[in-house]
């Protein structure tokens, strides 16, 4: 199909500068890129280098408005449906103030019907009614669900399953991650997308693949996972030592003999499992983002969509090699809901896309029950309220066949408004509005939560007790420490500590030596460190440190953990250091695991203790302090009820001098700021299906985003699931 040479829109005399600079940046890389092409494709080129230097001088106003810097965004599959309701469905978009769409991630089967038959007008037309009607395109590889041609002629692409069971056709994400034939074919196909996309100004970003997630047990893979090990541990003696292969006899003579399983197995071999599955998938993304990188303009950005607290690999690890975190958003909870937004923006401490959530319900739980009339919007600007730059719904139009039927939609199997519609409608109209206050603003956070793969990995595979869910107890300290900080970073404990005053790390089971020196830096510089329980227990190969927990941080502690506990029932406690009790004391009870704390050096400080329970518990401290630089050290453990925690950690976020000036609304009520250059931005957002009244901090000055003009003064009354947006004049972060 022959395509018509993009004409770039003049520009007003009000286009900004940066503008100017990316867009002659942008021209300047196609001709590099591009005149090694067809002469079709090099004049294309000239001209829109020339059409970007001549932006300065033009007077005339944009023959196309440009999207907003905040998204309202849909997937859209136009290879499902015919040609000719594809304008009533984008008309239907923009009116609901849709401004991107994500299309192609499903789409191989349609681009390639046969092997070397590639097919791309559709997508062409796709592309250019999707800019007629004033969207933004996130283009994704069709990687996740290979077209049956492909199965069939090469059966060696298909992964195969922890039981030894192929996988066959009919799902998607049948291919083996580690296949070097699928990768070959994965990387032309993204290099052929790429240079034919990769210029196009209505393209604004790729997505590699869709949901990154099953790993493969194939031949091909076992001998990846081998080479891998024998790389990182130089022999195999090295390797028997570090993994304790005495017992049970699991002394290996060779590489080859090292069992390719994800459970039940010596505790180091699943740990180096998972590294291995997150490295694996790095290189995945990697062989097809460089083709992209190659051939795309800078402005076009490259991610991925991952899920939340999903544990196939390290999400730290993966985004270093992308440009932009995007995540697939199905959480009813919404606590919950924040902290998964507050990971997100933790991966690459920037703000990030919702690259799918549902409008009102989902397919897949056992009761898929629709959320309650205001909530999508409610949940939309929570997502923003954590530095969500784009939201976007999966899915636009309900397919009439698949494995999807009864997934909410935005318009039915008719092409006409599902309810929700109008809901999305509302949403998108305020996007509009407070996008100009939006821009360039992000959450800041003086208080983080620890969150490491490794510890995560390392407890899943031995619990110990049914009720000790990692991510359960990180959640059971975010909730409190959200709620008094107002904004909490999510963050691996290799990242930049500098911009916290108290980091709380429930769980870091795995503790490398370098890992504690990072953390203790960061102490004597004049941070404070709660740690939770468990931590400390493992080194970086799984195996237990004969330090005893918190292992490299003992010494600092000043004690150390003598024997832990898994609990099923609650065991009584008293905590100490309790602002707002008469004594300083706050009597509760301690929950999923506790452990007994020995003091080891004089300055070491007891906190709290346990009441009479099983025995050995009884009398020991809660938790213990010590000062280390200018910082403090803490070891808190077990779980205390939540209203104790609060308690608790109240007092470690006063202390931090990091308490929100909003950490008394209402329990429901979430308050997210926004800060930029010159003004902050506040959301407020109110969970509950009732109204609740509340008064803000007398020091806030705003004007609303949402409703100009309307009262923010004296007591301000929120809906059931009603939100305000803010713009306040000065700093509440």
């Amino acid at each position: 199909m022959t395509r018509k040479a993009t004409v770039l829109p003049a520009a007003s005399t009000a286009l900004s500068r940066r503008f100017l600079r990316r867009a002659q940046q942008d021209a300047r890389h196609f001709v590099r890129q591009f005149m090694h092409q067809s002469a079709y494709r090099a004049g294309l080129a000239l001209s829109l280098f020339a059409g970007a230097s001549s932006l300065a001088l033009a007077a005339q106003p944009p023959s196309q408005p440009a999207a907003p810097d905040l998204l309202l965004g849909a997937a859209w599959y136009p290879e499902q449906w015919p040609e000719e309701v594809w304008e009533h469905d984008l008309a239907l978009m923009e009116a609901a103030h849709i401004h991107l769409v994500r299309i192609g991630e499903f789409a191989w089967s349609r681009m390639e019907p046969r092997e070397g038959d590639w097919q791309w007008g559709w997508l062409d037309h796709a592309i250019a009614l999707a800019a007629r009607h004033h969207m933004k395109v996130l283009l994704g590889t069709p990687s996740a669900a290979p077209p049956a041609w492909l199965t069939q002629a090469y059966p060696d692409t298909l992964r195969v399953s922890n039981a030894g069971v192929r996988d066959e056709h009919g799902n998607r994400q049948q291919f083996s991650f580690v296949s070097a034939r699928y990768r070959a074919l994965t990387h032309d196909l993204a290099e052929r997308m790429a240079v034919r996309y990769g210029y196009n100004p209505t393209v604004v970003g790729w997505q590699i693949d869709n949901e990154l997630a099953e790993p493969s047990f194939d031949p091909e893979a076992h001998k990846a996972f081998h080479a891998w090990l024998e790389k990182k541990y130089g022999t195999i003696q090295n390797l028997n030592q570090k993994w304790w292969t005495s017992y049970w006899s699991q002394t290996y003579s060779d590489f080859g003999q090292i069992p390719v399983h994800d459970a039940d197995e010596n505790p180091a071999l699943l740990l180096n499992w998972k590294q291995f599955v997150t490295e694996t998938w790095v290189s995945y993304v990697r062989n097809q983002a460089a083709p992209i990188r190659q051939h795309a303009l800078p402005s076009q950005f490259i991610t991925t969509n991952t899920m939340g607290w999903f544990d196939g690999f390290d999400g730290y690890t993966l985004h270093q090699s992308l440009d932009l975190v995007g995540w697939d958003d199905y959480e009813t909870e919404w606590t919950d809901n924040a902290a998964r937004h507050d990971l997100a923006r933790g991966y690459k401490m920037k703000n990030f896309w919702v690259t799918e959530t549902d409008p009102g319900f989902v397919n897949w739980r056992p009761n898929n029950l629709a959320h309650d009339k205001g909530e999508v919007r409610a949940l939309a600007w929570q997502a923003v309220g954590h530095g969500a730059d784009a939201v976007e719904y999966w899915q636009w139009r309900a397919a009439l066949n698949g494995q999807e039927q009864y997934h909410g939609v935005i318009a039915g199997a008719d092409g006409n408004p599902a309810p929700i519609y109008a809901e999305i409608q509302q949403i998108g109209a305020e996007f509009e509005k407070a996008a100009p206050a939006l821009r360039e603003t992000t959450p800041h956070a003086q208080v983080a939560l620890l969150h490491d793969m490794p510890s995560r990995w390392a407890i899943s595979f031995q619990k110990q007790v049914e009720g000790f869910d990692p991510v359960k107890a990180l959640t059971a300290f975010y909730a409190p420490l959200r709620h008094m900080a107002g904004t909490v970073d999510v963050i691996s404990p290799h990242q930049n500590l500098a911009p916290y005053t108290l980091i709380v790390a429930p769980g870091l089971n795995v503790l490398p030596q370098e890992v504690a020196d990072h953390l203790l830096a960061w102490v004597r510089q004049g941070g404070h460190l709660v740690l939770g329980p468990r931590s400390g227990m493992k080194d970086a190969d799984n195996a237990l440190d004969p330090h005893l927990q918190p292992g490299p941080l003992a010494a600092a502690l000043g004690a150390h953990v003598s024997q832990f506990y898994g609990l099923v029932q609650p065991v009584p406690l008293s905590l100490g250091q309790a602002q707002g009790s008469a004594d300083g004391t706050v009597h509760g009870t301690g929950t999923r695991w506790a452990e007994t704390l020995v003091p080891t050096d004089p300055a070491t400080r007891k906190e709290g203790m346990y009441g009479p329970s099983n025995g050995w518990l009884d009398g020991a401290p809660v938790a213990v302090s010590r000062q280390v630089g200018k910082g403090e050290i803490t070891y808190l453990s077990t779980i205390p009820d939540p209203a104790t925690l609060e308690t608790y950690l109240k007092t470690q976020v006063q202390n931090a001098h990091a308490l929100s000036p909003f950490a008394s609304l209402p329990a429901d009520v979430e308050a997210c700021v926004r800060r930029g250059k010159g003004h902050d931005v506040l959301v407020l957002i109110n969970h509950a299906r009732t109204p609740v009244t509340f008064t803000l901090p007398e020091s806030t000055a705003a004007a609303d985003l949402l409703t100009p003009g309307a009262p923010i003064s004296g007591p301000v009354t929120l809906p059931g699931y009603g939100v305000r947006v803010l713009r306040l004049t000065g700093s509440h972060a």
